[in-house]
């Protein structure tokens, strides 16, 4: 790009400085709207040729959000495009450097990266259309074919508008950047005294700190993530405020960590799994399909409430300060509940625990069960709110840490609760409010539903149980370390909660489920090379009177992916089935699988098997004699048996998570 100015003439060093200084930052700043309004613009665009997708939600609030939220992911985008001109032309202005040559190469830069971008945008708006989501990097897999991708670009009519905008945007931006170097190198000059230096190195160092700010795109603690866009269960809306170059960018951080697919065919595990969950018609698009029937739905139909307690390893029960447990509740509670003590995680963070949990497919490895674009699934919460039901979830802290309120809006739940509604003096730490509070929290909101006369499905992730742990004063004598004290806490506020509850009507028509999101790791249990605290967890279920045969201990294996088919069978709705998970009250386990970030571990009664992924090491350890010796070479037929189990469970959830089969149409 080459800038014409036949009259300008170079102005003196000395007489330069000060006007040239608020002249580049009056360019940069008329850029950045520019920016936002070409963004804003395609934004709209996207709007209007899909606002079909909008569903019955016409209110104008909601597209109103939507502009406000991409106008901070533009924001960033711009923040980010003019971050290195800015720094270099403003300390070329303090220097009295300014020249047409300096401002050709700015033009050149910015209008370098701001074409594709564009292109990005436009083209992102048929392709919305088409899929429903925005360009990630899965969509550059069709360029390998080339020459055929790129006649249908051209041999497609309707892409011609777009294909004009395209150009017109990249000429018009192109112009209007010129126009904008022209009147810096225009703008009269006035000579600096060597005293303006105090007051511009600060001011520049301010501008600077500001483009910092917009290049993380927030004021909190983690930088701006897709998920922020996310503020209604109108997917169209929640996606409509998403830069889809930013959108693109974060979608290559989120690749699929399968790790075991070589160590069996898709198709070989897909009718192993099929086998051990009895699918005896199976369906070729959904090969886990069941469809469930009940004889006699109730007339009034029951409540949910589940409560996913933070790091809540089952060895927890086992904990004792001076003679006394440190969950008096929990063992209470037990001894009036189904208690599952050969219970699993499926896998070791909390977006593991809630995916398993609600939808019933296994976790990953150190794949992000909630990633930056939400997968579909069908599961409890959506089941339910087909069935009447009101959906809620209530955390703690930001509903955007780990995706929550993308994936959770995307995936059946009404209204998500978090510190976003808390008072601001309630809120402990990063994660946000204590557990007694939220449980009191979560109680007002539960009593207030049940006065709408329509069941409700409740889940509530407590977070005190974490690090940095915030004990109050009146446990500090609780135990003889932080991590325990707050354990005594924990305990004593559920058992508040259920108190408080006991008293409402709704709470003989609920039925409560209280499991581990995760395990904890303890010292003690360190003696395998996969700990087993780290996956094994309680699943307490407790009910006044809905659960005819408890109180009873129960010794067969289940994992967090049972808990759909389970909670369905205790609410007795009938309903689909296209999970992992069975009903731990009528079917049973020869043992169970889990993993945690690099392992992958199935148990049985006597036997742990471990697949190291690092090492591609397959391990076996005999947990009747308490011996830490690998025996896989001499028990291979056990270990086989245990290996074939998880590999396959593993490698079709990975299949049918690729191929969009979480969720029946």
């Amino acid at each position: 790009m080459i800038l014409k100015h036949p009259d300008l003439k170079t102005i003196k060093n000395s007489e330069q400085t000060e006007t040239q200084f608020f002249a580049v930052l009056s360019y940069f700043i008329r850029i950045y709207i520019t920016s936002i309004l070409f963004f804003t613009s395609f934004r709209i665009i996207l709007y209007l040729v899909n606002i079909d997708m909008a569903g019955d939600d016409t209110t104008i609030l909601f597209p109103l959000r939507a502009l406000l939220n991409g106008l901070q992911f533009d924001s960033l985008i711009a923040s980010f495009i003019i971050s290195i001109p800015l720094v270099a032309l403003s300390i070329i202005a303090l220097c009295n450097r300014i020249s047409k040559t300096v401002i050709v190469i700015s033009n050149s830069y910015l209008c370098a990266l701001y074409a594709p971008l564009f292109i990005i945008s436009i083209a992102d708006i048929p392709y919305f259309s088409y899929s429903f989501t925005h360009i990630s990097i899965a969509a550059f897999g069709w360029f390998e074919y080339g020459s055929d991708t790129t006649r249908l670009l051209f041999q497609e009519i309707t892409y011609y508008p777009y294909l004009a905008l395209i150009f017109i945007s990249i000429i018009a931006f192109t112009l209007i950047i010129r126009n904008y170097g022209r009147k810096l190198l225009q703008m009269p000059t006035q000579k600096m005294s060597t005293k303006s230096y105090k007051y511009y190195i600060p001011l520049t160092l301010l501008i600077w700190g500001i483009c910092f700010v917009g290049m993380r795109g927030s004021f909190q603690r983690y930088p701006l993530r897709v998920d922020h866009a996310y503020f209604s269960n109108n997917s169209f809306f929640n996606q409509l405020g998403i830069n889809p170059s930013f959108f693109l960018l974060k979608s290559i951080s989120f690749k699929p960590k399968t790790h075991v697919n070589d160590l069996m065919a898709t198709e070989k595990a897909i009718a192993l799994v099929q086998k051990e969950l009895n699918i005896v018609h199976p369906q070729n698009d959904f090969p886990l399909r069941r469809d469930i029937t009940v004889e006699n739905v109730p007339q009034k139909k029951r409540n949910a409430v589940i409560i996913l307690l933070e790091s809540m390893a089952a060895k927890y029960l086992e904990c004792e300060y001076e003679g006394k447990t440190l969950t008096p509740y929990l063992h209470e509670l037990i001894e009036r509940s189904y208690y599952f003590r050969n219970f699993y995680s499926a896998g070791v963070h909390t977006n593991n625990g809630i995916v398993s949990t609600l939808y019933g497919y296994p976790a990953l490895f150190d794949e992000h069960s909630m990633g930056s674009s939400p997968q579909h699934y069908d599961g409890l919460p959506l089941t339910l709110q087909k069935h009447g039901y009101r959906t809620l979830f209530f955390l703690g802290g930001n509903s955007g840490f780990d995706h929550m309120n993308a994936f959770l809006y995307t995936n059946g739940f009404n209204r998500i609760y978090s510190q976003e509604n808390y008072p601001t003096e309630k809120r402990v730490n990063n994660f946000g409010v204590q557990d007694d509070y939220l449980l009191d929290f979560a109680l007002t909101k539960l009593s207030e539903t049940a006065k709408e006369d329509k069941p409700f499905l409740a889940t509530i992730l407590t977070v005190s149980n974490h690090v940095p742990y915030i004990v109050p004063e009146k446990y500090k004598d609780a135990a003889e370390t932080n991590d325990k004290r707050i354990l005594r806490f924990v305990d004593d506020a559920i058992k508040d909660f259920m108190t408080k509850a006991s008293t409402e009507a709704w709470f003989e028509n609920t039925i409560f489920i209280l499991l581990g999101d995760h395990g904890k790791i303890f010292d003690d249990i360190s003696r395998y090379e996969m700990p087993l605290t780290l996956n094994h967890i309680p699943l307490i279920v407790f009910s006044k009177n809905l659960l005819k045969d408890s109180p009873q201990i129960i010794d067969s294996f289940g994992n967090q992916t049972d808990i759909f088919p389970t909670v369905m069978d205790m609410l007795e709705l009938p309903y689909t089935n296209n999970s992992f998970g069975i009903n731990l009250l009528k079917e049973s386990r020869p043992c169970v699988y889990f993993v945690n970030d690099n392992q992958l571990g199935c148990i049985d009664s006597n036997f742990l098997y471990i697949r190291n992924l690092p090492t591609k090491k397959d391990i076996l350890y005999n947990l009747t004699d308490n011996n830490p010796q690998d025996l896989f070479s001499q028990e291979q037929e056990i270990a086989q048996k245990l290996k074939d189990y998880a590999v396959s469970m593993i490698i079709s959830a990975d299949g049918l998570i690729k191929n969009n089969r979480t969720r029946v149409p």
